[in-house]
């Protein structure tokens, strides 16, 4: 059983990402798709959603995959715009997905390294291997967001100034998370120099998918199906990308990082799924097109604020001591869970649910729990049912996030 697709669900949504990618037009994207054999996987959805009897209308469903294809053709040309321009020698491609980046910039001589969830970085690598992308060091890195040594890992990778991107990422990080994330990037860049960019933060995703949208329903049918897709993630909270601008750039500068706003598209670019689209339509996009951009960040040097919650020192220091007795599974647990550390829980907990209808832990030396770690605990809660899981003696920082997740209403704290 791979406990590591378990608890990083939503790595299957990356995958939709490189077929709308080939869909615009994107050869490199074929050839992704082709190396990974994921051809007959792509009909067999297809066929799917031809058979579903979805209450949108088709006029309505063609519009929203226009819109969200066409915002992810012009995300990943405006980051090939910023490389071409600025001459950028060094990618560190964070939640890389299964974009085609790899080859991009392979032919454009940019020493790259893609970092995501294991499960997806080991298949990549394989990838990578195959279409000849060979380097010094490894193209594809697993790692987590939330994890600071594992960023700082593949970062080093690099030699001389780097440029960090991450797109879509965001709109999954909760406030804690992107905490730590963001930290992790200024410490990243103060000790390599150069930039993050993002469109996370200067683009609305949901404006592109429902601008052409006639249904008075279809934008809440939108939302609805959505917020079900993400339950069914066991994600139930919308990501930082999410807050209002003000705030964003706030939390950022609060990081000790600056903000410039940079366009997303540029007057004349050729965009493939633009061109045939009706006259209304490609108006309507190339308003919101205009009006989206692209969010650079660099260190502030003046900042001297302190991290409220210490990153991960090592990419996975996490130690389980556990016990089943007499119905229960105690567990004491030290270090920290997240996107790297979680399947070695999951396991524990599925290993021993026979025989047992509670699990205690005691999380003394708990330092930080992300929305992998979370997602596991719910897991238990599903499996065992409510007020079964109870985690005793945490420190304030990890309660804040469980009772600012809400999953506090879940798990029993102690």
């Amino acid at each position: 059983m791979d406990y590591r697709s378990m608890v990083n669900p939503t790595f299957l949504t990356a995958k939709s990402t490189l077929y709308m990618l080939a869909a615009a037009g994107n050869d490199d994207a074929k050839k992704v798709i082709e190396a990974l054999g994921t051809q007959d996987v792509m009909s067999a959805d297809s066929r799917k959603n031809e058979g579903d009897k979805s209450p949108m209308s088709e006029a309505d469903r063609k519009a929203f995959l226009a819109g969200v294809t066409l915002a992810v053709e012009a995300r990943y040309e405006a980051l090939s715009h910023f490389i071409s321009a600025n001459g950028v020698k060094n990618l560190l491609d964070i939640a890389c997905g299964y974009t085609p980046r790899s080859v991009y910039c392979s032919k454009n001589g940019v020493d790259y390294v893609g970092v995501d969830v294991p499960v997806v970085a080991d298949e990549l690598q394989k990838f990578a291997s195959q279409a000849g992308i060979v380097k010094g060091h490894p193209v594809y890195i697993g790692g987590d967001a939330t994890n600071e040594a594992s960023l700082k890992a593949a970062a080093d990778n690099l030699k001389g100034e780097i440029l960090i991107s991450c797109e879509g990422l965001t709109g999954y990080l909760s406030g804690d998370e992107a905490d730590q994330f963001f930290n992790g990037i200024r410490k990243l860049l103060e000790e390599h120099g150069g930039a993050w960019i993002t469109s996370d933060f200067g683009v609305d995703y949901e404006a592109f998918a429902t601008v052409n949208m006639t249904s008075p329903d279809a934008v809440k049918i939108y939302r609805e199906s959505k917020n079900q897709s993400m339950k069914a993630f066991n994600v139930y909270n919308d990501g930082v990308s999410y807050w209002d601008e003000d705030r964003i750039v706030s939390f950022l500068n609060e990081h000790g990082l600056l903000v410039e706003k940079l366009p997303f598209y540029y007057e004349g670019e050729e965009l493939n799924i633009l061109s045939p689209l009706p006259g209304p339509w490609k108006d309507s996009f190339i308003r919101l097109l205009k009006s989206s951009t692209v969010w650079k960040m660099t260190v502030d040097p003046d900042f001297k604020g302190e991290t409220a919650v210490e990153g991960a020192s090592e990419v996975d220091n996490l130690k389980i001591d556990y016990v089943k007795k007499n119905g229960v599974l105690k567990c004491r647990i030290e270090g920290r869970i997240d996107t790297i550390s979680s399947p070695a829980l999951l396991e524990v907990f599925d290993m021993n649910y026979d025989g047992i209808n509670k699990i205690v832990i005691d999380g003394t030396d708990l330092q930080y729990i992300s929305s992998a770690g979370l997602r596991v605990m719910l897991m238990a809660v599903k499996r065992l049912g409510e007020e079964t899981v109870v985690i005793e003696h945490t420190n304030d920082s990890v309660r804040e996030i469980f009772e600012t997740s809400g999953f506090s209403e879940l798990i029993i704290l102690k």
